[in-house]
């Protein structure tokens, strides 16, 4: 192939007490053009067109080549164009979709041939857990775990809608996972495993009223909190609205609500609750979808 253009979701990780191992995919994609070159050239619009390195730094470019460097073959250079939709830093899974989408791109361009499950080892090794990278390869609902070798069980996307607010500022990856303890209560412990038990089991059956206890978690929450003000109030307000669960997508600062009815309610209410704690922000209402990332068209 001479190019290849590949899309990449949007995802939401953690799901409340997943922490690192559920994640969702949603109906909100980054696109790469990616072709091999003399040189490497890099364009980029929408979302963080105005930060995003132009050279082999580019996160995209560095995992085709990690992927392209396992598989002994050479690039000497690239040709990559970016459209953007995914806001950067904010807990949807931009750096994700940009990794996969070089993975896939770089699979394709090479005609590799690797499995989904060759391309999630090397995601997360890059990204560091695979929370968002499995939801991003494989679309859907996953749960992922490691033993040996990780594993990742795709499942079917909820019947719901996904109110996202997202602040105005970033919270990156990094510095949440810092205020993190290195140690957590027993208690805290046991509470988490039933109530990923429980967040499954109501995404599964349709049972979306479980969600508002399920989703309540205790091992990344409530140090995360601080970093994201209004956050306690704004899922508050936003299950008093009609959402039936509440969680920080991913690291934050996004805040996402699951709802079936009133999605717009919401959205205002979330906005307006994120207002009042001095925090500007801005809604979407997106989708789950069944659909990882996939090349749409080669050349």
């Amino acid at each position: 192939m001479d190019s290849v253009i590949v899309q990449a979701p949007a995802t939401t990780a953690n799901l409340g007490p997943g922490f690192d191992s559920l994640g969702l995919a949603l109906d909100l994609c980054n696109e790469i053009e990616l072709a091999l070159a003399d040189e490497t050239t890099v364009s980029v619009e929408g979302e963080g067109a105005d930060r995003l390195p132009r050279n082999d730094a580019h996160l995209v470019l560095r995992s085709a080549r990690t992927l392209a460097d396992e598989h002994g073959v050479k690039a000497p250079g690239w040709r990559l164009r970016q459209r953007n939709a995914i806001p950067l830093a904010r807990g949807l899974g931009s750096s994700s979709a940009a990794i996969v989408a070089g993975l896939v791109a770089a699979d394709a361009l090479f005609e590799l041939g690797l499995s989904r499950e060759d391309l999630l080892e090397v995601a997360a090794k890059i990204e560091g857990h695979p929370d968002n990278v499995a939801p991003a390869l494989y679309g859907g609902l996953t749960v992922c775990c490691a033993n040996e070798r990780l594993c990742c069980l795709p499942l079917p996307p909820p019947d719901l809608k996904v109110v996202v607010a997202i602040p105005d500022f970033e919270v990156s990856t990094e510095a949440a996972r810092k205020v993190m303890p290195r140690e957590i209560p027993h208690g805290d412990g046991v509470h988490n495993v039933a109530h990923v038990a429980m967040t499954l089991a109501a995404f599964l059956d349709g049972r979306y009223e479980f969600l508002a206890c399920g989703m309540l978690d205790k091992l990344h929450e409530p140090y995360r909190a601080h970093l994201v003000p209004g956050f306690e109030r704004v899922r508050e307000a936003a299950l008093r609205s009609g959402a039936y669960g509440v969680c920080l997508s991913g690291s934050g600062p996004t805040v996402a609500a699951f709802a079936d009815h009133y999605e717009k309610d919401i959205a205002a209410v979330m906005c307006q609750t994120f207002l009042e704690a001095g925090v500007q922000a801005r809604t979407l209402i997106l989708e789950p979808t069944a659909e990882g990332a996939r090349v749409v068209h080669n050349t």
